[in-house]
């Protein structure tokens, strides 16, 4: 057996238990979500984020800005968006929906892309998920999405727009390279916000869904495997949850 298999004594060494224990967890998590995905409807979604999946990095100085930042990104997902942001050939802001305390939407701006920031930052709406149901101070988020902008001097790189995404959407008249959905989670929130904003996507653009694949939030898989089986979007890319559309 190589030396490098084993830690001292013969014993696993501590990042082996570490990285056996996160091995099963994953196992565990993908496991549920097969269990639980509708069929055949889904094979389709998941064949093609598996098969356009990227393992991709993120500056380390990029990382270390927004990692305290609260949120519910991870480093995978985070630098999927920073290189979207950086190389996605159509030009033009991002429309984020869905920003909390600012963890995608510095990435975002950090690559040197505008970002339109849409969210409720409000518990008068039907998915309470990222606010505990409800146990959050919302407007306690709010102030730290701003002072994360100043912090990050990226203040000047967002416009901020407080208010239900089909609210915000109803007076909306910029066009974005890239969407990036990320609000309510149900699935009557996500095909709401898919057939509102798309409209307002770059005919090249990218349309990027987080939380698709996983069992926590079943609602937005259905919703992203619709949209697939409509024939008019094709999967382009995942990492993490997050899964990357473009239009045929």
């Amino acid at each position: 057996m190589p030396v490098t298999a084993i830690g001292a004594g013969g014993h696993p060494s501590v990042s082996e238990k570490a990285t056996s224990a996160s091995l099963a967890r994953r196992i565990r998590l993908w496991a549920g979500f097969f269990s639980k995905i509708s069929y055949p409807r889904d094979l389709p979604l998941v064949i093609g984020a598996f098969r356009h999946r990227r393992n991709l990095t993120i500056p380390d100085h990029i990382w270390s800005s927004v990692d305290g930042i609260g949120g519910f990104l991870s480093a995978k997902e985070a630098a999927l968006l920073y290189r979207v942001a950086l190389d996605w050939p159509a030009a033009g802001a991002v429309i984020e929906l869905g920003s909390f305390e600012g963890r995608s939407t510095s990435v975002f701006a950090l690559a040197g892309r505008h970002v339109h920031a849409v969210d409720a930052w409000s518990l008068d709406v039907a998915d309470l998920s990222a606010y505990a149901q409800g146990s959050v101070n919302v407007d306690g988020v709010f102030a730290r999405f701003m002072d994360n902008l100043v912090q990050l001097g990226i203040a000047d790189r967002v416009s901020v727009h407080r208010g239900d995404t089909r609210a915000v959407e109803q007076g909306w008249g910029q066009q974005g390279a890239v969407l990036f959905i990320d609000a309510g989670h149900t699935y009557e929130d996500v095909s709401a916000d898919l057939r509102l904003w798309t409209r307002h996507l770059h005919p090249q653009g990218l349309l990027l869904l987080h939380d698709v694949l996983g069992d926590a939030y079943l609602g937005v898989t259905k919703a992203a495997g619709e949209l697939l089986s409509s024939g008019r979007w094709q999967v382009a890319v995942s990492a993490g949850s997050i899964v990357g559309f473009t239009r045929r």
